[in-house]
């Protein structure tokens, strides 16, 4: 064999390998589930006497509803945004059993922060333990994240928060 033919052969048999390892990586059942934030309310205001307002905002939640065929309802309650956030998106990652949702702003143009209720749908998600997380842009340092597992295929629909005891919640 000429010398010269060998980094040829070499390479041939790595691409040839990376094909196979990459194969290997996709699903059997489908495609990759897909996440995507699909509405969100305007700055929340809470038109119940004081004392009640105060209870319901110190609290950040996530709601879900899971249909049991691959689609996922998510609601996240009281996300905490500036109070002119010009267009609020996310990034919904999806791997290895975990859910990361990244919440972020264009702007914060004005001095003042809300709470708003954002609504995401996952589908092509498989049933079973998830950890789903929630991380917006005003999180404060030191509240616990807004993390939690759940199993789909016990609990299709429920709810789980956090308290806040910093601006916007509570306040």
């Amino acid at each position: 064999m000429n010398r010269a033919h060998v980094p040829n052969i070499l390479a041939g048999a790595l691409v040839l390998a990376l094909a196979f390892s990459a194969g290997g990586c996709s699903s059997p059942s489908g495609p990759d589930p897909v996440g995507r934030l699909v509405g969100r309310t305007d700055c929340k205001s809470f038109g119940a006497p004081r004392a009640a307002a105060d209870q319901a905002s110190s609290r950040e939640c996530v709601e879900y509803d899971y249909d049991g065929r691959g689609l996922l309802k998510l609601k996240h309650v009281n996300a905490g945004f500036n109070c002119c956030p010009g267009t609020v998106s996310a990034t919904v990652e999806i791997s290895n059993g975990g859910i990361l949702i990244k919440e972020r702003e264009s702007s914060s143009l004005c001095d003042c922060n809300c709470l708003y209720d954002i609504d995401y749908e996952i589908a092509g998600l498989a049933g079973g333990t998830w950890r789903i997380s929630v991380a917006g842009p005003y999180q404060p340092e030191g509240d616990p994240p807004l993390e939690f597992l759940v199993d789909l295929s016990q609990a299709s629909s429920g709810s789980f928060c956090v308290e806040r005891t910093r601006y916007p919640w509570g306040l």
